[in-house]
């Protein structure tokens, strides 16, 4: 143990972790957080073992609320990078840390008719393509980055989402109101510039970036007047939003969700009164 300990206090310490979180299959994006934060740790305790104590990493939680303002959301991950990195070099010893509860705010959404409005001020075939594929598939924008012309199947209106969120594959099936215009995009992809096989390329073949679909909605929006604060994962609460008014099962949003959890679902219920007072009418018992 005490060579683990030794190793994972010189500068090859978070380079080690990050090897070991891939191994155990962390996503990308997981694995690049948690390097973030231990490096941000190991600097508060100056890369000190015999400063890894309860009490600095308690420190280090005020460090974040006080003087960084961090949210009670932010400390927990910093908390369950930290307990990560501690089981790696062998502390399960410091116990369980407490992390933050993490409050659960209800997620922005659209009515129908504000989703009428952000398509009819589209601009393009794209722009609306991009809407329209966030809208009534719920994807996350990394997601909708990603996709391949490969991965889209008109015919059974299906779309498969590779490596998402924890890396994970899923289908997700897209409405009729997307056949027209995908089909149009991608004669237009095909017939043009052979800008390789992502759906939505730059000028060098290589995939849109989420900021670039940040930039495009929020420019839709501002014409379209809505004076809400909407991003791309807006569009993915106001599907699952509606699909629940619609009286879909939670289990049916999850997956199609990509939601590794029901727990992480069923936000949604608390989302829309009368989304339950529909649920309640239809299944009340009778006695």
């Amino acid at each position: 143990m005490n060579e683990i300990i030794t190793e994972q206090l010189n500068s090859n310490v978070t380079d080690n972790f990050r090897n070991r979180l891939y191994a155990n299959g962390k996503s990308r994006n997981t694995v690049k957080m948690y390097g973030y934060i231990v490096n941000q740790f190991l600097d508060f305790i100056k890369f000190d073992k015999e400063a890894i104590t309860f009490e600095n990493i308690e420190a280090f939680k005020e460090y974040l609320s006080i003087e960084k303002g961090y949210s009670k959301s932010t400390i927990y991950l910093y908390i369950r990078a930290i307990q990560s990195f501690l089981t790696y070099i062998g502390l399960d010893s410091l116990g369980h840390l407490s992390a933050p509860k993490r409050p659960q705010t209800v997620p922005n959404y659209l009515m129908n008719d504000e989703v009428t409005a952000i398509i009819m001020n589209c601009r393009n075939l794209k722009e609306r393509l991009i809407v329209k594929l966030l809208v009534y598939t719920g994807i996350r924008v990394s997601e909708l980055c990603s996709i391949r012309i490969q991965d889209i199947d008109i015919n059974s209106k299906t779309l498969k989402i590779r490596n998402g969120k924890g890396d994970k594959d899923r289908l997700v099936v897209f409405s009729e109101k997307v056949v027209p215009d995908l089909r149009l995009y991608l004669m237009g992809v095909r017939d043009g510039r052979g800008k390789g096989d992502f759906l939505f390329p730059t000028s060098k073949s290589r995939k849109i970036s989420p900021v670039t679909i940040e930039r495009v909605v929020r420019d839709i929006v501002k014409r379209s007047g809505i004076p809400k604060k909407i991003t791309p994962h807006t569009f993915r609460h106001t599907f699952a939003t509606s699909l629940l008014r619609n009286g879909a099962d939670l289990r049916i949003i999850q997956l199609l969700l990509g939601h590794s959890s029901i727990s992480t679902t069923q936000i949604y219920t608390h989302m829309d009164d009368r989304a339950l007072k529909m649920g309640y009418e239809k299944f009340i018992p009778s006695y």
